[in-house]
């Protein structure tokens, strides 16, 4: 399967040159994973000595020097996972920094790349017992819940969506799709990033996106965010019982709601309201579609006994 940057060059929109400065660019923010060890006071002193003399000395990687000296915790892999992530830009957002692709260009190319990616991943946009999410469309017609959502546009009081589109830039679109994809890698073996950490990061994003909508009477983005958020509560409360294809549903149905939420921030600009978007009867029916997606995965979800109310595990976000 190619990688995003080779991606990127069958497109022709980078050369390999700027590609290379790039990703030399990212491997200068990867911090080195046993300096990020001391400094969290994860190893003494002497015992950073002892793994730099053994893998100078044998030529081995830290794992191995620590194993060889008796050192090695599981959670060392957590720890520096989670602060590679913390320091490291995502190629993407280095490409836009740069100024070497524009947000418009890219985002309709890790859209696409997100489909090369389901293509070749068998297990990608299935739900748990192989229940498929948008494989079939005429079955996903027939099963999906029967979604009734009537929004009220005389109750808005405000209309300045400035706020949220400041703050749902295409920078800001781009840094969750690729938030969404990092989250379908978790269902890889050969995954290493922090679920739980991924998981804190999408529900943060969402709930800023959420309250500022409300804040500028976005009422069919608030909902939709809304009922996004239910999802991830279920995988965080149980995150010890998901499994490898939960992850991939969960990406799907949120790239998805992604789409909806890009759709109705760009008729924000255009039109001013939300309503205009409601008017549309394609428009309307992508979004409940979406909405049923969501419910559907919900229900899934409650029928293999994960029950929870957004409420109860609000302190573990």
């Amino acid at each position: 399967m190619k990688l995003l940057g080779s991606f990127l060059l069958d497109f022709d929109i980078i050369s390999p040159k700027d590609l290379a400065d790039v990703m030399v660019e990212q491997i200068r923010q990867t911090p080195n994973s046993l300096d990020i060890l001391y400094e969290k006071a994860l190893i003494t002193p002497e015992q950073f000595l002892s793994i730099v003399s053994l893998q100078n000395d044998e030529h081995l990687d830290l794992c191995s020097a620590c194993i060889r000296l008796d050192i090695w915790r599981n959670d060392f892999f957590d720890v520096i996972n989670e602060e590679v992530g913390k320091r490291r830009s995502t190629l993407g957002r280095l490409l836009v920094e740069k100024g070497l692709i524009e947000p418009h260009v890219l985002l309709p190319i890790l859209k696409q790349y997100h489909v090369y990616r389901a293509e070749n991943n068998n297990d990608f946009a299935l739900f748990s017992e192989n229940t498929l999410l948008d494989l079939n469309e005429s079955e996903a017609e027939e099963t999906a819940p029967n979604v009734h959502f009537d929004p009220d546009f005389s109750l808005i009081q405000s209309n300045d969506f400035s706020d949220y589109i400041d703050l749902f830039s295409e920078e800001k679109e781009i840094e969750l799709e690729l938030v969404i994809l990092a989250i379908e890698a978790l269902g890889s073996d050969k995954n290493e990033a922090d679920p739980e950490e991924l998981l804190n990061q999408f529900f943060t994003d969402y709930h800023s996106l959420k309250g500022t909508a409300r804040t500028a009477g976005a009422l069919l983005t608030e909902n939709l965010i809304h009922e996004s958020e239910d999802l991830l509560t279920f995988f965080k409360r149980f995150l010890h019982k998901i499994n490898n294809a939960d992850f991939a549903a969960l990406a799907a149905i949120n790239l998805k709601v992604l789409d909806v939420l890009s759709n109705l921030r760009n008729e924000m600009i255009s039109s001013g309201a939300e309503e205009h978007y409601w008017a549309h009867a394609e428009s309307r029916e992508k979004y409940l579609k979406t909405l049923g997606d969501i419910k559907r995965f919900n229900e899934d979800m409650e029928n293999r006994g994960f029950e929870v109310n957004l409420e109860d595990v609000q302190e573990l976000f």
